[in-house]
């Protein structure tokens, strides 16, 4: 059969008839997925017979639609082809189609191509938040702004999409978190390119202002900071090993013991003792006190303290006289007994001092001995109701009694003195070029304490923050807070002393520091040489401050630092270039050698964009070296 068709078709043509076009498929050149206006295209029907061979001496009509996106051009050499030049965004559609033979008659024979002419990527401008805005709504971050584009185009924040109005105008609420948010804001007509706006906005769900009436970086918190005097620390239940060399105190309660056994009793008792010749005349001519020990327990309003006197020692001379006969008074005696009081800690005020004050000490001899030179004078003195030995009784318990009373209080008041001194009125000169030179100003006191029984102290300070230079960032709504009233912080550190810092004083401390110009440098010192040649000049501009806020469910450090909406601003090979920096670095909090310890990861994360693109010659270049100045 085909054969008897081949040499049918072969007589048609010998007897001048050409073979009938059976399929057309029209082609557009160049082929590309979108185009620009401006631009011409050729199309060229391709028609073949019904054995696939093509036919190139049949005319193949050409339209448009719509009919004002292109314009035709000239009829060209072939029948077949006609070039157009776009005219029109969007989609356009070429339909071609074999001319048919008689006029009357309507193409049965077509075939199309669709392509997409956009002049590039869609126009994008975000209104509302402002790079480096801080931001406390508690929706969300509500992104708004506006798109245009010829063609159908959709937009995304943070990859959520956003709803456009009739007029090109979007908005959408992202989810906030506390502290630095980044956002990416994009629109796609799904040919071009990706129009794409980036930026860091701040958010927390409270500001607390952080200047001074002169304008300079200040922030005061009730309790700041907060200590944690575990029992521990004033007495761990452990004896005092006096054989150490050196000895090692670890607890209040030792100190007090070392304390007390280099006091001069001696110098508290009366020289003399009596002077009543020639009936009764007493001295104690030395005093000793050895091995006391001290224990100190924690009360609802203080502490206790219970004293173990350990040995106490008297030399003495004098006379008595008994019955007319004259005894002296020469020899020893050694003592042994307890004391006990209940001390109160208080601090009426965050200025005023911190008060130890001691209720009625009880004190009781459990044993007394006498060695004497007089046999007589022993056996007086064994008279448990006898003048000599009652007046020694009266002697060494008023004795202890003063000594105890001015040093114990005054021991632990100076301890706590100590602690309540540690911050107060201190200041940190920060001088390190580039960075300008600022003095930081840390001002801590003892507000109130709190104690549990048998358990701890609670100190809570007082502290203020600052510097002393006038803020450069006077726009600031100041120190991001958690909430308006911050929970309670934990406490971190080993053993009987804990340091809880509130999230707010770090805070206010790089809040102070990035308002005193911090973040705002010239950074060409510090560029790597390669760029030397490459860039006359560089400047950083911190727009936000830096916040430490908690980690978030896929974080394990204790905090994140994190520095948000850095911009770094070149000029590169004279011409301007900025991009945007965003630093996250893990941190953790310990207590080392008595000092809080701020431990920040050796790589942190960091995220960069363009703000301010170099020429297209020279992007890559530029973007290689940014990477390597990372």
């Amino acid at each position: 059969m085909r054969r008897l068709l081949a040499l049918a078709l072969l007589f048609a043509a010998g007897c001048g008839g050409a073979p009938d076009p059976a399929r057309i498929e029209a082609v557009i050149a160049p082929s590309r997925t979108w185009y620009l206006t401006g631009e011409t295209v050729m199309l060229t029907g391709r028609v073949f017979d019904v054995f696939g061979e093509p036919i190139e001496d049949v005319e193949v009509v050409w339209s448009v639609e719509p009919a004002a996106a292109a314009e035709a051009g000239a009829p060209g050499e072939s029948p077949r082809a006609r070039a157009f030049t776009l005219t029109g965004e969007g989609r356009v559609v070429f339909t071609g189609c074999v001319a048919p033979t008689l006029m009357d008659e309507a193409p049965t024979l077509c075939d199309t191509v669709a392509i997409r002419v956009d002049d590039g990527m869609p126009s994008l401008e975000v209104t509302s938040p402002t790079p480096g805005a801080e931001l406390d709504d508690a929706e969300g971050i509500v992104v708004t702004g506006s798109v245009a584009d010829r063609g159908m185009v959709n937009v995304y924040v943070n990859g959520a999409p956003a709803e456009i109005d009739a007029l090109g105008q979007f908005e959408a609420t992202a989810p906030a978190f506390f502290g630095v948010n980044h956002l990416v804001v994009t629109a796609s007509d799904g040919l071009t390119d990706v129009s794409e706006v980036e930026m860091d906005v701040l958010w927390a769900p409270a500001y607390t202002p952080a200047l001074d009436a002169e304008g300079r970086p200040s922030l005061s918190l009730d309790d700041g900071l907060s200590l944690w005097l575990g029992q521990g620390f004033f007495d761990d239940g452990l004896p005092l090993d006096r054989t150490a060399e050196p000895v090692v105190t670890r607890d209040l309660a030792d100190i007090s013991e070392l304390a007390l056994g280099s006091l001069d009793v001696g110098g508290v008792i009366p020289d003399p003792v009596v002077d009543d010749p020639p009936t009764f005349t007493l001295r104690v001519t030395d005093a000793r006190l050895a091995d006391p020990q001290v224990e100190i327990d924690v009360t609802d309003d203080g502490a206790d303290l219970f004293v173990r006197l350990g040995t106490l020692e008297a030399d003495t001379s004098g006379l008595l006289q008994v019955e007319g006969t004259s005894l002296p008074l020469t020899g020893s005696i050694r003592a042994a007994g307890v004391a006990f009081a209940r001390m109160t800690i208080r601090k009426e005020s965050p200025d005023a001092a911190i008060e130890v004050t001691l209720g009625d000490l009880v004190v009781g001899l459990e044993s007394l001995e006498g060695s004497f030179v007089s046999e007589e004078t022993a056996a007086v003195f064994r008279l448990a109701e006898g003048l000599f030995r009652t007046t020694l009784e009266t002697l060494l318990v008023d004795a202890l009694r003063d000594t105890l009373e001015d040093s114990v209080p005054a021991l632990l008041q100076d301890a706590f003195t100590a602690i309540d001194g540690a911050l107060q009125d201190q200041e940190l000169t920060l001088d390190s070029p580039p960075f300008p030179a600022v003095t930081l100003q840390i001002d801590g006191r003892v507000a109130a304490l709190q104690p549990t029984f048998r358990s701890q102290i609670t100190l809570g300070m007082r502290t203020r923050v600052g510097t002393d230079v006038v803020s450069l960032h006077p726009e600031s709504r100041g120190v991001p807070r958690l909430s308006d009233v911050d929970r309670a912080p934990p406490f971190f550190g080993d053993g009987s002393l804990k340091v809880a810092v509130r999230l707010a004083l770090l805070n206010a401390l790089l809040h102070s520091l990035w308002s005193s110009g911090l973040l705002d440098v010239d950074a060409s010192p510090i560029l790597p040489e390669s760029l030397s040649g490459l860039v006359s000049e560089a400047r950083i501009l911190g727009r936000l401050p830096p916040v430490l806020r908690p980690p978030r469910p896929e974080e394990e450090d204790d905090l994140v630092l994190t520095l948000g909406q850095l911009e770094l601003a070149l000029t590169y090979q004279g011409e301007p270039v900025r991009y945007g920096v965003t630093i996250d670095a893990g941190v953790n909090l310990d207590v080392r050698d008595n000092r809080i310890a701020i431990l920040l990861d050796e790589e942190p994360a960091i995220r960069v964009w363009t703000l301010q693109p170099p020429r297209a010659r020279d992007r890559g270049r530029a973007d290689r070296h940014l990477a390597l100045t990372m």
